[in-house]
């Protein structure tokens, strides 16, 4: 049991983690919708864009590192399964 603990620790962080910057950009989408008019008159639409960007940019970043996880995980699983399966035949 801890040794699956530890195995699915970093995927809860790294969820957190990119579920934090997925919230935060779209706390600033929502806000710039609901400020459309502001964000015209400035023409602050580039510079909002950017930063929308920037948290979704960091959310796919976790995510890739969440699929190096995800992938070692299902190889180790499978390889136990069939390493078993291989040892039964005999």
């Amino acid at each position: 049991m801890p040794f699956l603990t530890l195995c699915l620790l970093p995927h809860f962080i790294i969820f957190r983690i990119s579920l934090q910057h997925t919230a935060e950009g779209g706390s600033l989408a929502e806000e710039v919708i609901s400020t459309v008019r502001t964000a015209q008159a400035f023409g602050t639409q580039k510079t909002l864009g950017a930063l929308y960007n920037q948290h979704i940019n960091e959310s796919l970043r976790v995510d890739l590192r969440a699929a190096i996880w995800h992938g070692g995980g299902i190889s180790v699983f499978f390889f136990v399964i069939y390493a078993a399966y291989a040892l039964g035949t005999f």
